[in-house]
């Protein structure tokens, strides 16, 4: 390989790694796996990161997995194998929506819920943590940029 071409590679990779969906998921990655690494050390040992994928798309008052799926970003079929998982772990209850018998409904149990408290709690502790790695005023700042972003780039 030639030096011209292992020059515009290295651009490339460079701009590939700066991206903003490349850092976005890399980003979503590291928290994901200090979230499910801080719920493990309260006790949450049957519990895997793909398992967030669900938990944090569910309302809490309930939600088809449909909607889950939706806010995912995943297919019905991989949100319903995760709620199946999660079922029979004890932490939602999947039952038959009354208006449309065809639509599943996904409801905390008193466990999830526990489950989903304890998961703020991580979040709140992590975040402080992540102030100390790279400083408040900057931790607000992509926070405050993020919310900024997801507000003027959702349909209403």
């Amino acid at each position: 390989m030639k030096q011209a071409e292992k020059t515009d590679l290295g651009s490339i990779e460079e701009r590939r790694r700066r991206n903003m969906r490349q850092l976005l998921l890399r980003a979503s990655r590291i928290v994901n796996r200090h979230v499910v690494e801080g719920l493990h050390a309260r006790g949450y040992a049957d519990l895997r990161s793909t398992h967030t994928t669900l938990l944090s798309n569910i309302n809490l008052a309930g939600s088809t997995v449909t909607e889950a799926a939706d806010r995912a970003g995943v297919t019905k079929q991989a949100m319903g194998r995760l709620a199946t998982e999660l079922a029979d772990a004890g932490y939602i209850t999947v039952r038959s929506d009354p208006a449309d018998a065809r639509a599943r409904v996904l409801h905390l149990t008193k466990s999830g819920t526990r489950l989903m408290l304890d998961s703020l709690q991580v979040m709140t502790d992590l975040q402080k943590s992540y102030a100390r790695l790279i400083g408040h005023d900057q931790l607000s700042a992509v926070l405050d940029g993020l919310e900024a972003f997801i507000t003027r780039s959702e349909p209403d």
